[in-house]
């Protein structure tokens, strides 16, 4: 038997808790909103007066992946959204949708994809989900994200630690998906992090993967 999920976040606001008096009218799926097609004054309200709290961080997180992901569905024709697949055997396979050749040349979503990187770094502070998401996305794009590459290391880590080594549950993940996924991405970064800093980062993911409890719900 397989299971599919999707990695990227195609849900509505309706999902989360949002403190910003914007909240009700606030769609963060909607690729028209997203890259500026549309106008959306509950959007352009949210994005101006959110805050640092640890819910924004996370739709902060949420709604520029998904940003990106319509950029690259305008740019390329992809739509955007990646999958993991899992046997009943606890193997999985990957399909991600390509990045965006040279995305320099195409500002916003050159803009898309370092919010996306930033604020999921932040976001995986106190969310392991987010921390996953936001070592893939860096890994697919290390060549553009160079400045990164220590930091989603030490992301990639801890999500390997958590998952793999502590084999906690965290909400609703697919744990044995997200720890082949982990393990995968702290592979390709060994190459292009220096070893002694690979240590101290082991170090330190593994502090925060005691630290972070397990979430049951």
């Amino acid at each position: 038997m397989k299971t599919i999920r999707n990695l990227l976040y195609p849900l509505i606001l309706a999902t989360a808790c949002c403190t910003s008096a914007h909240a009700a009218d606030l769609e963060l799926s909607d690729c028209d909103i997203l890259i500026g097609k549309k106008m959306n004054a509950a959007y352009k309200g949210w994005v101006k007066d959110n805050n640092k709290q640890a819910e924004a961080i996370r739709l902060r997180a949420i709604e520029a992946s998904n940003r990106l992901a319509c950029h690259q569905e305008a740019i390329t024709g992809d739509d955007g959204w990646g999958m993991i697949v899992t046997s009943g055997d606890g193997t999985s396979e990957t399909h991600l949708a390509p990045v965006i050749p040279n995305i320099r040349k195409h500002p916003a979503a050159w803009q898309a994809l370092n919010q996306a990187a930033k604020y999921g770094h932040q976001a995986g502070a106190f969310d392991v989900g987010h921390k996953g998401a936001a070592a893939e996305l860096v890994v697919r794009y290390a060549a553009d994200l160079p400045q990164y590459l220590e930091g989603t290391y030490e992301d990639a880590a801890a999500v390997y630690e958590y998952d793999c080594v502590l084999k906690r549950k965290f909400g609703r993940r697919d744990r044995a998906a997200d720890c082949a996924s982990a393990r995968t991405a702290r592979a390709r970064l060994i190459p292009l992090v220096a070893a002694e800093r690979r240590r101290t980062l082991d170090e330190s993911a593994r502090r925060w993967a005691e630290q972070l409890p397990a979430v049951v719900k």
